[in-house]
């Protein structure tokens, strides 16, 4: 699936950088958003919608706990628009805390008749990624979760290089290793978005865990965006502890 680009590059985790000596930061500059220490990206499309981001001069960095409403934004013709936001959010787990990065990607239809659309959630590397998995709508690699949606895709298609065959279809579960580092793969989603509707997608990182702790995917399942969002607002307001 290719399309105009939404923007938002969001660079989400880090292979390169093992989760428990992340910083637990994350710097955006006009259309992308990178954890420190991050190997890939995360490109985010839109098959067919041409929106262009709001220019920025200089970059940002989010630490924990903070929030960057909105963190981009993106307009486009007959009133659409998009825009994101994000947070960092220190989150208990048993004794310990690790940091988790949440985003969520809203788009308008201000049109007096129904849009349809696809929305492609594409990873790709930056350095090397050498092991790639999809399933339950989240991405791995090399066992970690690295990108978890809470919202049900349609399936993912992954491939080993650029050029490299890959399923016509998304897949539920897939599968893919590179001696090169190339893994890549996207997820998709196809939107249906009455007249005057908003429609929010999330997603969820972790940036730092405990050492040698590596959460299940159930643990990220009882969390929603929206709590990771309330909880930020909380801890950012909490004095110096919400300062850079």
């Amino acid at each position: 699936m290719r399309g105009l680009v939404l923007g938002c590059y969001l660079l989400f985790c880090a292979a390169l950088v093992r989760a428990e000596d992340s910083p637990g930061a994350l710097r955006w500059f006009a259309d992308w958003l990178a954890p420190e220490g991050a190997n890939f990206q995360v490109v985010i499309e839109f098959s067919d919608l041409k929106l262009e981001p709001k220019e920025s001069r200089e970059q940002h960095l989010l630490p924990s706990p903070r929030i960057a409403s909105p963190a981009a934004e993106w307009t486009g013709s007959k009133g659409r628009g998009a825009r994101s936001e994000m947070c960092c959010v220190v989150w208990p787990m048993g004794l310990n805390d690790l940091t988790l990065g949440a985003v969520r990607l809203k788009l308008t239809n201000p049109a007096d008749i129904p849009m349809h659309t696809t929305l492609s959630v594409r990873i790709v590397p930056r350095g090397e990624l050498h092991a790639l998995s999809f399933e339950k709508h989240s991405f791995l690699s090399e066992g970690r979760l690295i990108l978890i949606s809470d919202t049900p895709s349609r399936g993912a298609i992954l491939a080993e290089s650029p050029f490299a065959p890959r399923p016509l279809s998304p897949q539920d579960s897939a599968h893919v290793e590179s001696a090169k580092g190339e893994c890549r793969g996207e997820m998709l989603f196809d939107l249906t978005m009455a007249p005057g509707q908003t429609q929010a997608l999330g997603f969820i990182v972790p940036l730092r865990l405990p050492k040698g702790a590596e959460p299940a995917l159930d643990f990220y399942r009882e969390l929603t965006v929206d709590q990771l969002f309330t909880e930020a607002q909380k801890q950012s307001g909490a004095g110096d502890r919400s300062k850079p």
